[in-house]
């Protein structure tokens, strides 16, 4: 906001639109009355900025983020996203915090975002008001990221969310590049693959993936078994699975896959990752599995 005072008999005051996320401040301590007339007008424009939580959700849901939702209570408010917009995460959520800066931030109170990931909480972004400051200058670098929700995901999980990500059908294209160099006789073997895969979600935390692979280029791969086809010559299934992720207490995800795998596998596999509390940036995974070797021969045409 830029603010200029005219000494002509009456003070004027000229409202520019906001640039940025930045507010200039003008502080003028020359008598009481002068000040009096500053801090209403900068509190009238203030509240223009703190715009209520769904105009800012209708901002996210247009940008094409999902799963967006608003809610607060005296304490702070609190915003859902999750990135679908943008390829990179980290890119997506920049975007998405520039805007709650900018048009989401409440008055008087913290703000806090917990990013989605299919539905299940992953971080959570906090910025906490300094109240000596009546017109803050915030930046991205003013946010607390965490993997603690604290108690915000038992209000936020209530939320009715916009732009569900349920039900909807991503199709991904994903080229695979293999190279070995097992043959005397030969520097590299190479095999190039596209493989179109189909991913949907019907319920929290769950996935459905399907993928098929399509081999374009092959020099010298092929299956080390008894299998009756060279699968690599033949358009084959990939990733075939279900799987089911879950948060569980103290910053612990877990999930269960069941389906056919790549490397010719197929049966179940459990993985869980732990995050320090103490040190968020170390954590601990493990994963078990049961998994036997299945070898595709080929579609077959009904006569």
């Amino acid at each position: 906001m830029r603010c200029i005072f005219l000494r002509r008999g009456e003070y004027k005051i000229k409202l520019m639109r906001y640039i940025n996320s930045n507010m200039n401040k003008c502080l003028i301590t020359k008598d009481l009355t002068r000040n009096a007339m500053f801090f209403l007008f900068c509190l009238f424009s203030f509240k223009g900025v703190c715009q209520s939580g769904e105009s800012t959700v209708s901002t996210l849901v247009k940008m094409g983020f999902e799963n967006v939702g608003c809610t607060e209570d005296d304490k702070e408010r609190i915003y859902t996203i999750q990135n679908s917009a943008y390829r990179l995460q980290g890119v997506g959520i920049g975007k998405a915090v520039d805007v709650i800066q900018k048009t989401g931030l409440p008055e008087g109170k913290s703000c806090r975002i917990i990013v989605l990931d299919n539905n299940v909480p992953q971080i959570s972004l906090f910025y906490q008001l300094i109240k000596a400051d009546s017109l803050p200058e915030v930046s991205r670098q003013d946010w607390n990221v965490s993997y603690d929700l604290g108690d915000a995901w038992k209000q936020a999980r209530k939320i009715k969310k916009v732009n569900s990500s349920l039900f909807k059908v991503d199709i991904v294209v994903y080229p695979e590049l293999s190279l070995k160099n097992l043959v005397i006789t030969q520097v590299y073997q190479v095999l190039f693959n596209l493989s179109p895969t189909i991913e949907v979600s019907f319920w929290k935390g769950m996935s459905l993936t399907a993928q098929m692979v399509i081999p374009v280029y092959n020099d010298g791969f092929e299956m080390m078994s008894d299998a009756v086809h060279n699968v690599y010559d033949r358009v084959h299934p990939g990733c075939v699975s279900l799987s089911q992720t879950v948060r569980l207490p103290y910053n612990t995800w877990a999930t269960l896959s069941v389906g056919h795998f790549m490397a010719n596998r197929y049966g179940i596999d459990l993985s869980a990752r732990h995050v320090l509390k103490m040190d968020q940036r170390f954590s601990f995974e493990g994963r078990v599995g049961y998994t036997g070797a299945c070898y595709w021969g080929c579609f077959y045409l009904p006569l």
